[in-house]
């Protein structure tokens, strides 16, 4: 007897209740170790944040920025997320909206917890300095790009560290001291935005504690017009300093890519020198200065030692890393500087390798067989220039072909030529005999004297064409490529063929397409492919006593070009010779000579186009004549 059937219902319930307790714990319990993975996933990556100064595309910017990325994120043990913002007081941020900027980067930030603001440049500094703690709780600062001996460490915030640049103006000028010895005057050329001056007030007093006696004269702040009219009326014998010209004496920016420096040594008498690396080998004999990729690099690696644990305070301020002597082997060359003359400590970059000593023997293998491609290369020229002579001796015979054959085609035409010059010539003399009856009748007067003389030029001028059509079919002449408009070329041709045409009773059926394209091509030669390709289809249809007297010729658009259609219903063309339908000799008349076909196929090409042949249905042959359009 089940037990339970006894107890009371309050009793069940109350089992039923701490079972679904029971039940909700533990799956509590398995789901705990999900949700604090998915939290440890989202605290995964460390975030960083970049503040950048003017513009990140000048080339010390760009070589610095991408050392400390690859520092910061190669081998990480973690991912790193990485923010941009920029600091631009060379061309933006004034004063009075650097409040609603702050308030945007509190809102932007506030649901991210920043690890590291990483600061390039002396603004972004005192940017990250000031705002830190409201924008970036909690946040070290670590930053780069700061030029040594301007940093004032007393108002260097807490929880920030990093690493000054040095462009050793002392190194630079003991360099220009070793290039000229007797220099007693330096100028000085920098411009008029705030790293300008900056960087122009730490030179000049790295100057004077180089040598006092040295005469500074600063060319600061002037329009580059007036900066190149300075620098090139520089007496020989003086040194001369180029810094950084980020915005010129009328306000204009510098921007990447202008490469001003190399202007200015175009311009300069003297050897220009720069304590900035990445303007070595743009102009400036050279100087000294700390490698910005370095620089980059050792500021990445004090950011990922933050990031991993290390206390920014244990982490001293240093200059990283030590400036390095460069020189430029070609502005050596230009400025006709000896190489004893530069330092030892210097090292000289571009200066052509005597690879001949090291390398003799693959120079050697490599030389043999650079003389080996060049006779090969010879031999394929002169093979090259006998095929052309081939080929225009080929298009000479073609040319002489093509002659026999207009000739042949004028015989046969003699008859239509002789209708169509007779026809205006028998209506100007018809004209002549109505004006000379009216003169002998008294009854001609000025109106109808014009009409009969107007007939009369006009008749003589239809003659005058068909005489010159003729004689341009008879020259033997080199071909003129001119645009041709495919269904009036047509239309001339089939004029010539009218009178032949009714002779042997076939009917001459035209079907123009509006739409055809121009072509570029001889008119000559296009109106005699035609010619040949209609004359044979009329003597095909007129032979075969069966066939149907009509011959047709269709124009139309095709594939980038224009397509001529001349088809017939004659006896057609034996199938097992239809494979030598264009070859020279080729003919299925008693008394043809077998170069109809072959000078089509010769002509078009020269056109660069192509014909083919087709079986017409039930009967008969179509001839396709396929020529490019104008452009293409």
């Amino acid at each position: 007897m089940d037990r339970r059937a006894g107890e009371p219902p309050r009793i069940r319930q109350g089992v039923g209740k701490a079972l679904l307790r029971l039940l909700a714990l533990f799956a509590l319990a398995c789901l705990a170790p999900l949700a604090v993975t998915a939290a440890d996933r989202v605290e995964d990556a460390w975030r960083v944040v970049i503040i950048r100064n003017w513009d990140s595309q000048f080339p010390i910017n760009v070589v610095r920025e991408k050392a400390l990325r690859e520092a910061l994120l190669s081998n990480s043990a973690r991912p790193v997320d990485i923010y941009f913002e920029n600091v631009d007081p060379l061309r933006f941020f004034p004063q009075d909206t650097e409040r609603e900027y702050v308030a945007y980067l509190q809102k932007k930030y506030r649901d991210r917890r920043i690890d590291v603001v990483i600061t390039s440049g002396a603004e972004p500094l005192d940017f990250a300095s000031r705002y830190r703690d409201s924008v970036w709780p909690g946040a070290a600062i670590v930053f780069n790009a700061v030029l040594d001996g301007t940093l004032d460490r007393s108002k260097v915030p807490p929880r920030t560290t990093g690493v000054t640049m040095v462009f050793d103006i002392a190194g630079t000028l003991a360099l220009g001291r070793a290039v000229t010895p007797s220099a007693r005057t330096l100028y000085v050329v920098a411009g008029s935005g705030a790293f300008d001056h900056m960087y122009t007030q730490y030179a000049l007093a790295e100057a004077r504690r180089f040598d006092p006696s040295l005469k500074v004269v600063p060319i600061v702040g002037l329009s580059w017009a007036e900066t190149f009219a300075r620098t090139s009326a520089i007496e020989p014998g003086a040194l001369l300093l180029y810094l950084t010209v980020l915005s010129d004496g009328m306000g204009q920016i510098t921007v990447p890519g202008q490469d001003t420096v190399g202007q200015l040594a175009k311009r300069s008498s003297v050897p220009i020198l720069s304590a900035v690396q990445t303007q070595f080998g743009r102009g400036p004999l050279g100087g000294s200065s700390s490698s910005p990729e370095a620089h980059g690099r050792a500021a990445g690696l004090m950011a990922r030692r933050i990031l991993e644990g290390a206390d920014p305070a244990r982490m001293p301020i240093r200059a990283d890393p030590a400036p390095e002597c460069e020189v430029d082997w070609n502005a050596m060359q230009r400025w006709n500087v000896r190489e004893a003359a530069i330092p030892a400590n210097c090292r000289i970059a571009g200066r052509p390798d005597r690879a001949w000593r090291a390398y003799f023997w693959p120079i050697v293998v490599a030389a043999s067989i650079i003389l080996l491609q060049s006779t090969l290369i010879w031999s394929l020229v002169l093979q090259r220039k006998r095929r052309q002579h081939a080929e225009a001796q080929a298009r000479t015979r073609g040319a002489e072909m093509a002659q026999v054959a207009r000739l042949s085609t004028i015989g046969a035409l003699t008859a239509s030529i002789a209708h169509e010059i007779n026809q205006p010539m028998g209506a100007i003399l018809s004209n002549t005999d109505a004006a000379e009856m009216m003169l002998e009748q008294g009854t001609l007067d000025t109106t109808k004297l014009r009409e009969i003389l107007a007939d009369i030029r006009s008749e003589d001028l239809r003659a005058s064409e068909v005489i010159r059509g003729l004689r341009k079919m008879l020259s033997k002449r080199e071909p003129e490529a001119v645009a041709l408009d495919v269904n009036a070329e047509v239309a001339d041709a089939l004029r010539h063929l009218a009178f032949d045409a009714a002779r042997r009773q076939v009917r001459l059926v035209p079907m123009f397409d509006g739409d055809t394209p121009a072509i570029l091509g001889d008119s000559v030669q296009l109106q005699q492919a035609l010619i040949n390709l209609v004359m044979n289809a009329m003597e095909a249809v007129a032979a075969d006593a069966g066939a149907e007297r009509e011959v047709r010729i269709e124009t139309h658009a095709s594939d980038r070009g224009a397509e001529i259609v001349v088809s017939d219903r004659g006896p057609g063309v034996p199938r097992e010779r239809a494979s030598e339908v264009f070859d020279s000799m080729f003919t299925t008349k008693k008394e043809g000579m077998g170069f109809g076909l072959s000078i089509v196929r010769t002509i078009v090409e020269m056109h660069g186009g192509h014909v083919s042949h087709q079986p017409n249905v039930p009967r008969g042959a179509v001839f396709r004549a396929w020529l490019p359009a104008i452009g293409t």
